[in-house]
């Protein structure tokens, strides 16, 4: 079986989540075990939060991961809309964040 190429380049690196000014650690991009055509970005939290217990690792598809969204009703948006920021803002090369 031939890889699959990922027209979308997200870089190993420090990104802002545009909800509470949370970091992240993107490690690379994956695939889903299950459906060779999903790629998937997987990352890890700069930040501990009691509240949530499990797994610190985290997975959402390339196309979750780069898109836009409108911050106030947090669904999906145009780049062009009003008011639509990115949901993952690349900070820096594994820099520390804050």
């Amino acid at each position: 079986m031939q890889a699959r190429a990922v027209s979308i380049d997200v870089p190993a690196g420090v990104y802002r989540h545009y909800k509470a000014e949370r970091y992240y650690l993107v490690l690379g991009l994956g695939h889903d075990a299950n459906d060779d055509d999903r790629t998937v970005v997987v990352y890890v939290p700069l930040y501990v939060d009691p509240a949530q217990a499990g797994p610190r690792l985290a997975v959402r598809t390339v196309e979750d991961f780069t898109s836009w969204v409108d911050p106030v009703t947090r669904d999906a948006a145009d780049p062009d809309a009003p008011g639509a920021v990115r949901r993952f803002t690349y900070v820096a090369d594994g820099a520390a964040a804050g």
